[in-house]
């Protein structure tokens, strides 16, 4: 069933952003442990990473430059915790909405 995004909140550090796109990337690919001694045909085998890398990105209005390295609460369609900036921008563009792009990493 499709969800529709509209009415959801973005928040970081007790801030609402007015985003305009959120992508939520939750890490740990698989590890895969297959080796020369599986048969011929055999499916391969998987195990899951010891450590995690989850990532939010957000577009939103505004012009805040986050300092790499900030640490805060997060909040977003149900995903709370802490999260660290891992990269910040400001783009300025003729007839367009100043907007900012961040990238967190999440626990």
């Amino acid at each position: 069933m499709a969800t529709d995004s509209q009415g959801q909140t973005f928040t970081f550090g007790g801030t609402n952003f007015t985003a305009t796109n959120v992508t939520v990337t939750p890490g740990g690919d698989l590890l895969d442990q297959s080796h020369l001694g599986l048969a011929s045909g055999a499916g391969r085998i998987y195990q899951a990473p010891a450590l995690k890398d989850n990532e939010i990105s957000v577009e939103a209005l505004g012009t805040t430059v986050l300092a790499i390295g900030t640490t805060g609460s997060i909040s977003f369609a149900g995903i709370s915790g802490s999260a660290t900036v891992s990269s910040s921008s400001v783009t300025y563009a003729v007839g367009e909405l100043v907007q900012q792009s961040v990238t967190f990493k999440y626990a």
